[in-house]
């Protein structure tokens, strides 16, 4: 059965299409458990929306978007009175990141990559056009899976009938057909008899401990002999409980639902802690002054998912940095943020000398190993890459990055520079763009939290609008004091944590 879960028309403008994403994002936020998905179906409304309004022609007046679900799917769509705009006859195009604004093309190549499957059925000027996206739902398993292990066949049943309706029931006869279980399915606590022929329950825990996938699967014994000797071997090998039968229903689930949440509760320990190293590792870091500049970085971190790295390299003449941006909110995202944190690093080091063109060429690399590695082609992310070189110059490259800000006296500019985010399309290519900034003017790099993190859509322009005067105001002050300025009305804006990991790196030419 299909629920539609947004509905919502707009004016066919530019200024439509981050009030459509923050919109759709709180929709996203309960229809969606999977972060990654989340910033798919995110991504696809930009790029097509934003190309929609940019490229048709005659121009759309309206613009209706809807998003929906049934049973197998999650799908968007987008209807417009405009002139028909069929993205789906430019699959190879070379395009820029659906993140900005100001792109070039038809976003094909985007949308193919991010959605299971793209569908245009033009209206032919009698009725709305209409450009569908799908996406399979992965109806992952919510329920604990017990391996109840008990050579008793009416016991086996009579347990799979106590728990059937709370967990999902695998069953064995004795040690042997549990390990072949084990190591085919994913088990998240076995219920062991003790007394079994061919291998009893004492001898599946002993094997189990001996491989470092499934030592630590919760374990609960069951034996018809209240034995200090046998509770004492069994305590030896690390089991979490012991129970004597008869065992009625009441007793076996109660002990199954507080060793699972004892579990989960160590797991959430463990986490914590290899993630709060994982974020220590990924501080950000850039010298103050470097090669006649100067340079200021503030951070705002969520505490949870992927975040924002930045890396750099120093040598005689030049200093080169890379900004990443890891999409995502939850553990995973942040390890894979540590991974790529690594490559990114190594990509850097690995350049023997610094020069205007290894921006480029770091973002090549990057894209054609986030295509082709199996860790790196699940993560979605945008980045940018500069080279500092005296005199105020500056050589910058972005894959799907938001473009920096020049900081002048006569006001603020968004440079543009744009690139296809990486692992996207094969042999992506990426251009590059030179400045000089000069005495009095600034250059700012930040991530999309900065702009994004605000509550609503309404307070979203506000934040915008307090950053931009921010920065301007606070061009004359000293660079750290503005830097400061700057983050104190991103946080009245935001509050804390904010909605979105954020990175702000001011810096001035030393002239």
């Amino acid at each position: 059965m299909e629920h539609l879960l947004f509905d919502t028309q707009k004016p066919a403008t530019l200024e439509a299409v981050r009030e459509l994403r923050h919109h759709l994002e709180r929709v996203l936020l309960d229809a969606v458990p999977y972060p990654p998905m989340r910033q798919r179906i995110l991504l696809c409304l930009s790029e097509a929306v934003t190309n929609l309004v940019l490229h048709a022609k005659p121009k759309a007046t309206h613009i209706t978007t809807r998003f929906g679900r049934d049973e197998l799917i999650w799908y968007l769509e987008i209807l417009d009175d405009g002139a028909p705009w069929n993205l789906t006859e430019h699959k190879h195009s070379h395009i820029p990141s659906g993140f900005e604004l100001t792109v070039n093309g038809r976003g094909a190549g985007i949308l193919y990559a991010q959605c299971d499957q793209m569908e245009y059925i033009s209206g032919n000027g009698t009725q709305l056009n209409r450009l569908r996206l799908v996406w399979t739902t992965s109806k992952q398993k919510q329920r604990a899976t017990i391996l109840i292990v008990e050579d008793d066949n009416a016991l086996r049943k009579l347990y799979t009938l106590y728990l059937d309706h709370r967990f999902e029931i695998l069953t064995a006869s004795n040690g042997h057909e549990a390990l072949k279980k084990i190591i085919t399915k994913k088990v998240d606590l076995v219920l062991s008899d003790i007394n079994m022929p061919e291998m009893s329950g004492l001898s599946l825990r002993e094997e189990l401990n001996q491989k470092r996938d499934t030592d630590i699967i919760p374990f609960i014994f069951l034996t018809a002999f209240d034995n200090d000797s046998i509770k004492k071997h069994a305590s030896d090998l690390g089991i979490d409980d012991y129970l004597v039968k008869p065992i009625d229903k009441s007793q076996l689930i109660n002990t199954i639902d507080r060793v699972l949440e004892r579990s989960r509760q160590i797991y959430q320990q463990l986490t914590d802690r290899i993630d709060k190293s994982i974020t220590t590792s990924l501080s950000p870091s850039l010298p103050n002054q470097s090669h006649n500049w100067r340079l200021s970085i503030s951070t705002r971190n969520t505490g949870i998912g992927g975040g924002d790295l930045l890396l750099h390299k120093l040598d005689e003449n030049s200093l080169q940095f890379v900004l990443a941006d890891i999409m995502g909110h939850d553990d995973s995202a942040k390890f894979f943020a540590h991974a790529c944190s690594g490559y990114l690093h190594g990509l850097l080091q690995s350049q023997s000398k610094i020069t205007d063109e290894n921006s480029v060429q770091l973002l090549e690399q990057l894209s054609e190993f986030a295509m082709q590695d199996e860790l790196m082609s699940k993560i979605t992310l945008t980045c940018c890459s500069a080279v500092l070189s005296p005199a105020g110059k500056i050589c910058l490259a972005s894959a799907g990055h938001p473009p920096p800000l020049r900081i002048s006296k006569t006001g603020i500019k968004f440079v543009p520079v744009v690139g296809v985010l990486p692992g996207l399309l094969q042999d992506a290519t990426y251009q590059s763009e030179t400045l000089h900034i000069t005495a009095g003017e600034r250059i700012a790099f930040y991530s999309d939290g900065l702009f994004e993190s605000a509550a609503d859509g309404n307070l979203r322009w506000q934040l915008e609008d307090r950053i931009i005067s921010a920065l301007s105001e606070t061009l004359s002050m000293p660079i750290d004091q503005a830097l400061s300025i700057v983050m104190e009305t991103f946080d009245q804006f935001a509050g804390s944590p904010p909605k979105d990991d954020v990175l702000l790196l001011l810096m001035e030419p030393i002239i």
